[in-house]
């Protein structure tokens, strides 16, 4: 980890198709965004209402890149750990920033679903 690492947990629905794809050098990497909104008591109305909304584009690599693909698709909700930066780029001659999260952790948010585990690897090699 590094010295002032920004690090986020995040709840929402992956709102795209996953893409999954090489790197340049061979490394499986999945990309999708995620988009959660905020939910907040109306006391007047007597019901839930959608506040904010916040989408954040995520990329994970190698085996959690693999296991997202192979078990998450679009519209499935989700919590995603990892470190969160900015991402500069120039379109049509204008400067633009995104945020962009680059996950450690993936995994169904058991609030709004069910899933069952399949282990990709036997469970002494975890152990050990």
């Amino acid at each position: 980890m590094a010295w002032n690492e920004t690090k986020l947990t995040l709840t929402g629905r992956i709102c795209n198709d996953i893409s999954l794809r090489q790197t340049q050098d061979g490394t499986t990497m999945a990309s999708f965004m995620v988009a959660t909104t905020e939910r907040k008591f109306d006391k007047e109305l007597g019901t839930w209402v959608a506040g904010n909304s916040l989408y954040v584009p995520v990329r994970c690599y190698r085996k959690l890149a693999e296991n997202v693909g192979a078990s998450l698709g679009k519209g499935d909700p989700v919590v995603v750990t990892g470190r969160v930066h900015t991402h500069k780029y120039d379109k049509e001659g204008q400067t633009h920033w995104e945020i962009q999260m680059d996950a450690s952790g993936i995994g169904p948010d058991l609030s709004f679903c069910r899933a069952a585990t399949q282990r990709t690897l036997p469970l002494e090699a975890v152990a050990a």
